[in-house]
This record gives C-alpha cells, sequence and structure tokens, in this order.
C-alpha cells in the first residue's frame, strides 16, 4: 500500500509540474506583447452565428469579491504560477450596481469577422497575421493581437461599442452572485484554462496562440446564454482599471491562466496601446439603438 499510495503522489506531483511548466515555457516563448499566450485552434466553415447578440435586461447584479471569498482563493493559488503580482484587492468591495438593458455579443469577434471590418476600412491587420490574413482553418477563432484601440474601432465600425467592465461582469455571472458564468464551482471540462489544457493535453499542445474556436467550450456559458466569458481568451472593456497609468480593464480568462482567472469578478490593467494573444474582445450596442433597429439578430 505504501508503494501504491508513494507512485500516486508522484503521479500528482508530476502533474502540478507539467502544468506549472505548461503555463511558463508558453509565458516566455509565446510573448510578443504586455500579456502571453493562446489557445488551441480550428474551427473553419462551422454553422454557429457568430453575428447573434444576447439581450441582457436592466436592473442590479452583485458585482466585485469580499475579502474572506479573496483569502480562500489566496490560499490555494496564491503562490502558484500566473497567479503572482495579481491584484486581488482591485476586485473590491463586493458591491450591488445597476446596469440599463444592453446587447451583447454571444461570442467573442471572430477572425472572419474582423477581416470584414479589415477590407472595408483598410485597418491595418492584427501582426499576428500572415500579409493581411489570419491563418488557415481559423475564420471562428476569436481574433486576437488587437489594441484597445483597434477593438474600439472595430466595435464603432460594426454600429457597436466596447462593454463597460460592469455590463461585461453582469453579462457573465448573471445577478444570482455565481462565481463564474456557469456557477459557483470550477470544472475544467466546461471552459478553456490552463487546467483544461492539461485535461486535454495533447490538443492544448498542438493548438496554441490562436485560441478556440467561439463556442468551443460547451459549458462556459452564462446565464444570459453568452459564451466564453471563463475561459478562451481575455476581453477588453472600455473601463479604466489604473487611471494614471491609462491602463484598461481586461475581464475573463485564458487558456494559460488557472482558474481563479476565470472567476467573473477577476480583473487586468492593460494599457490600451499593447497587443497579444490571449486578449481579444466582444461588443455591445445599446438596448435603445438595438431596439430602433430592424431584423437585429437576438
Amino acid at each position: 500500500m505504501n508503494k501504491i499510495s508513494n507512485f500516486k503522489f508522484q503521479i500528482s506531483n508530476l502533474r502540478n509540474l507539467l502544468l506549472i511548466f505548461f503555463v511558463l515555457f508558453f509565458s516566455v516563448s509565446f510573448l510578443p506583447s504586455v500579456y502571453s499566450h493562446g489557445g488551441h485552434g480550428g474551427g473553419e466553415g462551422k454553422s454557429i452565428d457568430t453575428e447573434a447578440m444576447v439581450y441582457i435586461p436592466g436592473g442590479e447584479f452583485i458585482m466585485g469579491s469580499n475579502e474572506d471569498e479573496l483569502m480562500e482563493i489566496k490560499k490555494v493559488y496564491g503562490k502558484r504560477g500566473g497567479i503572482e503580482g495579481y491584484l486581488f484587492e482591485k476586485e473590491k468591495p463586493k458591491k450591488r450596481v445597476f446596469v440599463k438593458s444592453f446587447y451583447i455579443d454571444k461570442y467573442e469577434v471572430t477572425n472572419a469577422q474582423y477581416k470584414k471590418f479589415i477590407d472595408a476600412t483598410g485597418h491595418p491587420a492584427p501582426s499576428g497575421w500572415n500579409n493581411g490574413k489570419y491563418q488557415p482553418g481559423k475564420a471562428n477563432n476569436p481574433v486576437l493581437y488587437v489594441s484597445w484601440y483597434d477593438a474600439k474601432a472595430y466595435a464603432k465600425w460594426a454600429g457597436k461599442r466596447l462593454p463597460t467592465e460592469e455590463e461585461w461582469e453582469k453579462a457573465a455571472r448573471g445577478t444570482d452572485g455565481r462565481i463564474y458564468p456557469w456557477g459557483n464551482k470550477y470544472d475544467p471540462a466546461l471552459t478553456s484554462t490552463a487546467e483544461s489544457v492539461m485535461e486535454n493535453i495533447e490538443e492544448g499542445i498542438c493548438n496554441v496562440t490562436t485560441g478556440i474556436p467561439v463556442g468551443t467550450a460547451k459549458g462556459d456559458v452564462s446565464p444570459y446564454g453568452v459564451h466564453d466569458m471563463g475561459g478562451n481568451v481575455r476581453e477588453w472593456t472600455d473601463s479604466s482599471f489604473i487611471a494614471e497609468k491609462e491602463e484598461k480593464v481586461v475581464k475573463g480568462g485564458s487558456w494559460v491562466d488557472l482558474s481563479p482567472k476565470a472567476r467573473s469578478a477577476s480583473r487586468d490593467g492593460v494599457n490600451p496601446k499593447g497587443v497579444s494573444h490571449i486578449i481579444g474582445f466582444r461588443c455591445v450596442r445599446d438596448y435603445e439603438m438595438t431596439a430602433s433597429l430592424p431584423e437585429q439578430k437576438t
């Protein structure tokens, strides 16, 4: 029994070491900008309606985290790779916030959608593209290597805007204060984070730097039906993180992040000029504006 227990202990340690190595390796190997990494891949020609938007009703919701919640996370994750330097205090206080009705993109903006914007406006293509074209087979993957300014320009062209942090968090967690978009318990099988990659190690290693096609993680769905807010790639918002540094709030986790980043309350600050292959975005539209437009997809 002692030999069996020792073997299981060694396997557990090896798994943890592989996870740490995987995260740190790709943090260094694929970091051309302010943040790290991408994800899996694939997704050309799926029947998914990437233009769809979801209605978020007006009203209050529970935003942020309290000290007790943050202490529990620090105990488990505070010294693990990928969490060092994270400003947990920036999630406080936990409070009720009122948000007006709005519509939000059901999925992150894809390469195919962004290509239409480039073709129509002449806006520069993301640095991760080759000769103005995204990688073959990645039409439905989230567009990456876009700055906050790029995302804002796309949103304006599309007749939309970037979400505020409050709008994004309400769309992700609903009104019952749930921790993750799907509920209060983390499950790597539901989303695309570092733990998820370890659950599917072969697929993860073979498909880095592009994110997974939008809507692939079937369990990563908010109470309102918004997809990929816990994992896949982080997302720009229109809100300021540290005003004096001109940083913008980025919400959500990515394939390289541990589960604390998948929480709807997590938030980071990024220079709006920065680009990365773990940061994408989605757009919103005011309810009043959408209600006046014909044949809107909701």
